[in-house]
């Protein structure tokens, strides 16, 4: 009786039982969601078997490598690997400039998804990858030259970043996956709403923490989902929106009111919660889990190889998994001295850095 009075006259006060309910259950979500991200976040590891791949099926491209890891193909990033690939299957040529830039001369195009010719691991990657060829000869048909430094595709080819962004995940994850990362952003919101209302009844005035809350979502929503904003303008947006949020949900903080930190664990838990562990929920198709334990294995024997056995590989066949796979710099010298390849032009009969 005494607490409600003091609650309807807005004065603050302390309920040690009611108090650490508002712990236990704040706890208790902490704990749901550490168990996502060690059951689901683990799962894919623990379905990688231990065997050894030492290569990858024909026509399996760096777009199918950052398919199966990621769920999506993200072509801006393959410059290297993607004209790589292209040369070694005979589409194009690759002449040398100078150390950072080459000239793309088309041999012939990639035959249609559909032909007898076409070979691929992935029919839908393979379609995406036949769109990225096009644009790539559009683009370098007068001879311009292109910067292996700088990618090939970039955020303003808006239609074309759309398209691959819908449904290319078809086969990877399932709709468990989505409805796990989803509990899990929303266990984060909720847990930071407890807190707050914690507050409010420990101390009317501090309402505006529970608006804070709701700013807090639309940042992140914005931050997490708005790809098309400009990466300045967004950073400068959200990180403005996102410090207002922050202050108003630690105004009134007490820790005569709060012995255990609720309410930061709480503010800690919706920035942390949905930037970074929500990536570790990871659920996939039993079939990508099957080509993810294949890519894997192929990944750790490229790299843990000794150098005799790698020399027998055609490095060229595998330069562009090195790129897809960020590894070049460990493996590459491991492969030894290389000719040049056919498909590879430089006057003085030196590497650039493609190769």
């Amino acid at each position: 009786m005494s607490f409600a009075l003091s609650f309807l006259c807005g004065q603050s006060t302390f309920a040690p039982a009611l108090y650490y309910a508002f712990v236990a259950a704040v706890c208790g979500i902490i704990a749901v969601i550490f168990a996502f991200v060690l059951i689901f976040g683990l799962r894919a590891k623990r379905n990688v078997k231990r065997e050894k791949v030492t290569s990858m099926p024909d026509g399996f491209s760096p777009l199918d490598v950052k398919r199966i890891f990621i769920g999506k193909t993200y072509p801006q990033r393959l410059t290297r690997a993607l004209i790589a690939y292209w040369g070694e299957r005979g589409y194009i040529k690759v002449k040398q400039l100078s150390r950072n830039t080459v000239r793309i001369i088309k041999l012939k195009d990639m035959p249609k998804h559909d032909s007898d010719d076409a070979l691929f691991f992935d029919r839908g990657t393979y379609v995406r990858e036949n769109d990225l060829f096009q644009l790539l000869i559009k683009r370098t048909r007068n001879g311009k030259p292109v910067n292996l430094n700088r990618a090939i595709f970039t955020k303003d080819d808006a239609s074309l970043m759309r398209d691959y962004a819908v449904r290319e995940d078809e086969g990877v994850y399932s709709a468990k996956h989505y409805t796990l990362k989803i509990v899990t952003i929303a266990l984060c919101i909720f847990a930071a709403l407890l807190a707050q209302v914690y507050k409010v009844i420990a101390a009317p005035e501090n309402f505006i923490g529970i608006v804070g809350v709701g700013f807090a979502c639309i940042g992140l929503a914005v931050m997490m989902f708005v790809k098309e904003m400009p990466i300045v303008f967004k950073t400068i947006w959200c990180g403005g929106w996102l410090a207002g949020s922050t202050v108003a949900m630690c105004a009134g903080i007490s820790w005569t009111h709060d012995p255990l930190g609720l309410s930061v664990t709480a503010i800690a838990l919706l920035y942390v919660g949905p930037l970074f562990l929500v990536r570790f929920v990871d659920y996939r198709e039993k079939n990508n889990l099957s080509d993810y334990s294949d890519l894997v294995n192929y990944r750790k024997f490229l790299l843990f190889a000794p150098a005799a056995e790698l020399r027998s590989l055609d490095y060229y066949k595998v330069l562009p998994m090195l790129y897809a796979f960020r590894i070049k710099r460990l493996v590459a010298h491991k492969f030894g001295e290389q000719p040049l390849p056919d498909w590879y032009v430089n006057e003085t009969g030196k590497k650039g850095v493609l190769l």
